[in-house]
């Protein structure tokens, strides 16, 4: 799929789907256990493949300084007016939002206290995967954190489709990924080396449950990683 085929998928998820209203219970305490007492405004928020802004607009709310960056001229454009409009008056940094591709961030070196990606990497080939954790890594200040959400290969859907290369597929028909293009599904075991060269793992999580009464399986790894000095 080219990059301009790329971006009209996520542009059409983006505006025929009513998703993304709401942050993650996880991303929520995550955020708060690491910056309960913090000077919200001096830390910065990157999300990568923020999507239509649920994240950013939470974070927003609770004062961080926050950037994001989505291919979807779509999903940009739907986080700017929701946090234009429901957060007006919060006494936050105006948020820094642009359209572009993860794998190549328009942020200088060092940048960042924190990045966070909800269910976006897993969208891609593990190529494209890596170039996106080395970009997380460069623009991350050394020990800064790292949390990420990814599918997991005990989910319905995996093993289905289009296979692209080992754990990875395309025209999935059923399960979180069904209709989401390409998709890789993580190995618990495969996180920490993939993860390894820019980031050291505090906490691989795993969660599994079903959903849609029951008729599909899920399996998440919530990760917490801090950006290694070496």
């Amino acid at each position: 799929m080219s990059e301009a085929d790329y971006t009209g998928h996520w542009d059409e998820k983006f505006r025929t789907r009513a998703w993304g209203r709401y942050p993650p219970e996880d991303l929520v305490r995550f955020m708060g256990r690491n910056w309960r007492d913090a000077d919200k405004a001096a830390v910065k928020v990157l999300e990568a493949g923020c999507g239509p802004g649920a994240n950013l607009w939470f974070m927003h709310r609770e004062g961080f300084a926050v950037h994001g960056i989505d291919v979807s001229p779509a999903a940009i454009g739907i986080a700017r007016d929701r946090i234009a409009h429901e957060n007006a008056g919060i006494p936050a940094p105006a948020p820094d939002l642009r359209v572009g591709n993860f794998s190549r961030l328009p942020w200088p070196d060092a940048h960042f206290d924190v990045a966070v990606d909800i269910f976006a990497l897993y969208a891609n080939t593990t190529d494209v995967i890596r170039a996106t954790l080395a970009e997380i890594a460069r623009v991350l200040k050394p020990g800064a954190l790292f949390y990420s959400k990814l599918w997991g290969t005990g989910c319905t859907g995996y093993g289905t489709g289009r296979q692209l290369e080992p754990g990875t597929y395309d025209d999935i028909p059923e399960g979180p990924c069904k209709g989401m293009g390409v998709s890789h599904f993580f190995t618990r075991e495969e996180i920490a080396p993939m993860f390894g060269a820019w980031f050291d793992a505090k906490a691989i999580d795993t969660v599994q449950r079903t959903d849609g009464a029951a008729n599909q399986r899920i399996e998440e790894f919530h990760c917490q990683f801090t950006r290694a000095a070496r």
